[in-house]
């Protein structure tokens, strides 16, 4: 007969939505293990099991946990975060490296090991990309790129040593999917191999869409892969190929149709018993399915419903396992009789599960309408606009009045029994159907429908809605906002206090529907460089030799270095895998010191082409960039003083310099970052100039600078001052059209991601001539200063 899971344990702590969990080892005679939470607002918890000890962990990061990994062979534990950053950590806590290389949420972390047992961590990111780091050397070995847009990732068991190679790891990962035809497609699981010693990177196999919605989650399941989706399944696949063998599905509780599910994880085997696998949903679905015996059939699944969402479900020792949940508890379920909680304590568990599905069908409660203004008093309570929705108590009963402004009373609409928007979309039954209007491209509006119900996380239902009309990502808190401020937070009761989109302290107002528009060029999709074109790339490289030569200023061993570096750097295919030795960096530096400027111009061009390297950008070279960068900045201060080439080559391949620093690494990336201001101040001083590949050069830094801003949620100064230039780009009506287009693209994208861009972007009434200024350049330039022109309107 099989046993069911149970409810063990229940921790909370500041009541934040649990978003991912680890195991670390017991460090005391009490607990068999401990367990870390990260939640939504960034904070991080250990709690002891069994004994609920519980320790608040001093580190808080900047957004929400949204990974959590531990690394024993290392003794750390792993972060990952929306700040596109991941952080180790030992296991008293201690922040022992940040590693950078991420350009948006760091969202799926896994472990994988070569055949000789070292550990590699494995990340997996919103920006399309999975990396692989080596964690005691904080170095990034190399990236896994192309991916469709969000990327999970599993490491998969080293081949035997008779066979595999030492140095090869075997990874997998699946993708989201990009927008086509009105649906997301090409969601992908990919089979990679790594040598973690050279970066070489190859995917050897790859399956397409053989799920029916966004793959989310990832994991290996004993001698399988499994990844979960939207579309409520779980798959399990060989793991040389990625073949799909068996498909895992359930009855849907409360629901019709498929939760998302978010998260897939292997629950471990204790005493030879049988081998199960759980999933985790956005509606609170937590489904565990078991194998009979090795080899056999499986059995029904086991379905335990939560009060909210569940972000993730990890295996436990002993056969247990974890649930994270937005309500902010981690629980822990057994089937070992010994270790279940109470009857009282599982039937509280049960109940909460019943009132939340009792909020998503019912009217308020007794006490939340005990907490309404009474309707005999509603004339001491003025509405602020016409149409305003406000709930009293009459007579006991939740009723819903409306505010009229002409007769300055509130007129009873009726007895609020549910949810007085409710509906459906496309047969599904939902508490609030909520109107948004999307401005399509090329003119028209579409009006659509989003379905929410009471109780559920509104990130959750906006995440669902962009899945289904295929739109932006960007809009996701735009959308989850906007749910809010229609149908209150899930944490604010009927009558409380004033919201974040109220300070009046009434309810919610009724409105039109909010404006979402699917643009085209906006925001920025990554960063542009100056590069090499590989056809020219030697011959080039080849000038600059003779140039830096003929300066007669570095010695045989120093020319040897530079020898070494441009061979380096044409051998443009092999960037993925060739290194930059520390010596080669600096006799760059010495170059920009030693050479007078006119002469220095061949040292900056070099510069500009090494840190477009990814060993050269590495963390490790952070330093010598940052050096290198003031150099440059030093130098186009002194440009006045020059004539000839020098006083066109400095100033251009300086920000050229910069520009490339964004792409080329973290390090690289870290020392740009560090003196922005100074790159911005610079940057201005050319604005106005009467080169065009200065003027290029000068708006593809802005360009750089808008998506660093936009992905890190960086200072809103800087995005104050992208706007200033790009203004001043507009009233100068010189731009040449490519470089007019990547200044109107970087000012539409700090508008997007600041409020004080925009702010500023209005006082300065730029809106006024960005059309204008495009009108002159072309339909590529129109449609992005239209685009724009929407953003500042």
């Amino acid at each position: 007969m099989q046993v069911d899971w149970e409810l063990s344990q229940q921790f909370v702590s500041d009541s934040q939505g649990v978003r991912a969990a680890c195991v670390l080892p017991s460090n005391n005679d009490v607990d068999a293990y401990r367990i870390v939470t990260g939640n939504q607002g960034g904070g991080l918890c250990e709690f002891g099991v069994p004994s609920a000890a519980l320790y608040p962990i001093e580190y808080q990061h900047n957004h929400a946990v949204t990974a959590l990994l531990t690394i024993d062979e290392l003794q750390v534990y792993v972060t990952g975060c929306k700040d596109a950053l991941v952080r180790v950590f030992d296991y008293s806590h201690q922040l022992k490296a940040t590693l950078k290389g991420h350009e948006k949420p760091v969202t799926s972390l896994s472990v994988v090991k070569s055949n000789d047992g070292t550990p590699y961590l494995v990340t997996g990111s919103w920006d399309g990309t999975a990396k692989v780091w080596d964690v005691t050397r904080q170095a990034m070995l190399a990236t896994l790129p192309d991916h469709e847009n969000s990327v999970c990732v599993a490491g998969l068991e080293a081949e035997s040593s008779s066979g595999g190679a030492p140095h090869v790891v075997h990874i997998a990962t699946g993708s989201a999917g990009i927008p086509r035809n009105n649906q997301v497609q090409d969601h992908t699981v990919r089979i990679w191999t790594v040598n973690v010693q050279s970066g070489q990177v190859a995917c050897t196999a790859s399956l397409a869409n053989d799920h029916e919605g966004s793959i989310r989650g990832i994991a290996t399941v004993k001698d399988y892969i499994g990844t979960c989706s939207n579309d409520g399944t779980v798959r399990l696949r060989t793991r040389d190929k990625g073949d799909s063998i068996a498909t895992l599905t359930f009855v849907y509780q409360n629901t019709q149709h498929p939760p998302m599910l978010l998260s897939v994880a292997p629950i471990s085997v204790e005493d030879g018993g049988a081998s199960s696998v759980a999933a985790s949903a956005e509606d609170g679905h937590v489904v565990i399915w078991t194998q009979a015996e090795v080899g056999g059939s499986i059995q029904e699944p086991q379905i335990i419903m939560h009060p909210s969402c569940v972000w993730n479900v990890i295996g436990l020792p002993k056969g247990d396992f974890a649930t994270c949940c937005q309500d902010g508890t981690l629980r822990i379920f057994t089937k070992a009789s010994d270790r279940m909680a109470s009857q009282a304590e599982k039937e509280a568990f049960g109940k909460a599960v019943q009132e939340a599905s009792q909020k998503k069908s019912s009217g308020p409660s007794a006490e939340e309408v005990a907490k309404l203004p009474l309707w005999e008093l509603n004339l001491q309570k003025r509405g602020t606009s016409e149409g305003q929705v406000q709930l009293f108590n009459k007579n006991g009963n939740a009723i819903a009045a409306q505010w009229s402004m002409s007769s300055q009373t509130w007129i009873e609409v009726g007895q609020v029994m549910g949810s007085a928007d409710g509906g459906s979309i496309d047969g599904v039954q939902y508490d609030h159907v909520l109107p948004i209007e999307v401005d399509q491209t090329g003119g028209g509006v579409a009006k659509l429908q989003l379905g929410y119900n009471n109780g559920e996380n509104p990130f959750v239902a906006a995440q669902r809605f962009i899945d289904s009309y295929v739109l932006p990502q960007y809009h996701l808190n735009d959308i989850a906002n906007y749910i809010q401020q229609r149908v209150g937070s899930q944490a604010r009761t009927l009558g409380g206090g004033p919201t974040s989109s109220s300070s009046s302290g009434v309810g919610p107002v009724a409105t039109a529907g909010v404006p979402i528009i699917a643009y085209q060029h906006l925001p920025i999709p990554g960063y542009k460089s100056f590069e090499l074109p590989p056809k020219t790339a030697a011959t080039t490289l080849e000038k600059m030799k003779k140039k830096i030569e003929e300066t007669a200023k570095l010695s045989d061993t120093q020319l040897a270095s530079v020898s070494s570096l441009m061979e380096t750097l044409a051998a443009t295919n092999r960037y993925h895998s060739s290194k930059i030795q520390p010596e080669e960096l600096k006799v760059i530096m010495v170059m920009l010191e030693s050479l007078p400027p006119a002469d220095a111009f061949p040292a900056l061009d070099l510069a500009r082409l090494a840190v477009a390297h990814p060993d050269a950008a590495s963390l490790n070279n952070t330093t010598q960039w940052n050096k290198i960068i003031c150099k440059a900045l030093s130098m186009c201060e002194d440009t006045p003083s020059l004539e000839g080439p020098a006083a066109v080559a400095i100033p251009m391949l300086s920000l050229r310099l910069f520009a490339n620093a964004f792409r080329g690494g973290p390090g690289s990336q870290q020392a740009v970052v560090e003196i922005l201001e100074s790159v911005l101040i610079c940057n201005e001083t050319f604005l106005g100039s009467g080169n065009k590949n200065i003027r290029l050069s000068v708006a593809t830094v802005l360009y750089n600078t808008a998506f660093y801003l936009h992905s890190k949620d960086a200072s809103p100064v800087y995005s104050s001052q992208v706007v200033v230039q790009v203004d001043n780009i507009l009233k100068n009506r010189s731009y040449e059209t490519e470089a007019l287009v990547r200044a109107m693209i970087a000012l539409g994208t700090v508008a997007m991601s600041s409020p004080e861009a925009k702010e500023t972007a209005k006082s300065l009434f730029v809106v006024s001539r960005v059309e204008m200024a495009a009108s002159p350049h072309g339909d590529t330039a129109k449609a992005v200063a239209k685009e724009v022109y929407t953003v500042l309107s």
